[in-house]
């Protein structure tokens, strides 16, 4: 997408490229360029050559550069604002391009937990594509919520409830945690009788996700991430450590039923998270995104055995 630039005296300057500028906000989001090549999976030279050739189409200095890496210039601070809304804009019209697709075929991005995606999905996906053979689903796996609003994903699988307007959800189930450890660990170490005797065990925690320890609170319980043996704010961690034998680890009833672990003070329920099913108001009238929005939420109520609540309600 190319669009023309005006000069400050009101002549044109080389067309803009809409990349650019969806690589200036990317970098200046992330704080660099490092962090932004992460979260936007394009490459660090491909970033700094859009930021770069925006730079010289404007004659203006988006980014100070020194030891530190990028800060934003007082120029580009003032241009950031107005690059987001072009973004945004640009959003809106490939939302309603797709939307406007009368195709049951195509690619469908999905995103879920990394957990979901290695203990969920790969069932789900065998089951779609005998079902619906025409349909790819490109399946992005991230414990942060990927932002549906800039289609980073079309439908996302979320353990809370939304809150942008924007957006359509459905409830799909619930998904109770409660503590695990390996039957060996258990075996060689035995298991807490109280709450109050998890200390004496070896735990299994995030390092700098306050989850857990909030959830602790909630329970009356004080923890500080020094009482974890081992911490990892990748979640599919905690299931993979307990399963080792590493200690005693705070999943999903459904994981740890799944795995074969042992549950320890199984009157204790951690905590309890809602299952949503999300898409974007315009992506959710396209025929194929339709058709996976609605098998995948047949296979998440078959799974964790609750009715729809709110089919296509906003939330």
């Amino acid at each position: 997408m190319h669009a023309r630039a005006r000069a400050d005296g009101g002549g044109e300057v080389e067309a803009l490229d809409w990349r650019w500028l969806r690589s200036f906000v990317a970098v200046a989001d992330a704080g660099g360029m490092q962090e932004a090549a992460r979260r936007s999976g394009v490459s660090q030279p491909t970033l700094s050559r859009h930021v770069r050739q925006l730079e010289e189409t404007l004659d203006v200095a988006l980014f100070e550069r020194g030891g530190r890496g990028l800060t934003l210039s007082p120029e580009g601070a003032g241009l950031l604002a107005r690059a987001r809304d072009v973004r945004a804009a640009v959003k809106a019209f490939e939302r309603q391009a797709v939307g406007m697709s009368a195709e049951e075929a195509g690619a469908v991005r999905v995103t879920m937990t990394e957990l979901y995606g290695e203990l969920f999905a790969p069932a789900w996906l065998a089951s779609l594509r005998r079902a619906l053979p025409r349909i790819t689903v490109d399946l992005v796996l991230d414990d942060a919520a990927v932002n549906l609003l800039l289609r980073e994903a079309e439908i996302a699988i979320r353990l809370f409830r939304p809150r942008q307007l924007d957006l359509v959800a459905q409830r799909c189930g619930e998904q109770h945690v409660g503590f695990f450890a390996s039957p060996e660990y258990v075996a060689e170490r035995g298991a807490p009788e109280t709450a109050e005797a998890l200390r004496d065990f070896d735990l299994i925690g995030f390092d700098r996700v306050m989850d857990w320890i909030d959830a602790a609170r909630s329970l009356g319980f004080e923890y500080t991430r020094d009482d974890f043996a081992f911490r990892c704010d990748a979640a599919v961690m905690h299931y993979r450590a307990a399963r080792a034998g590493l200690g005693i680890a705070a999943i999903p009833l459904w994981v740890g039923e799944r795995l074969g672990l042992t549950r320890v003070l199984p009157g204790q329920t951690v905590g309890t998270f809602p299952i949503y099913l999300v898409a974007h108001q315009d992506l959710h009238r396209s025929p194929r995104v339709a058709r996976v929005w609605q098998h995948l939420g047949a296979a998440l109520r078959e799974r964790f055995g609750a009715a729809a609540r709110g089919d296509g309600v906003r939330d």
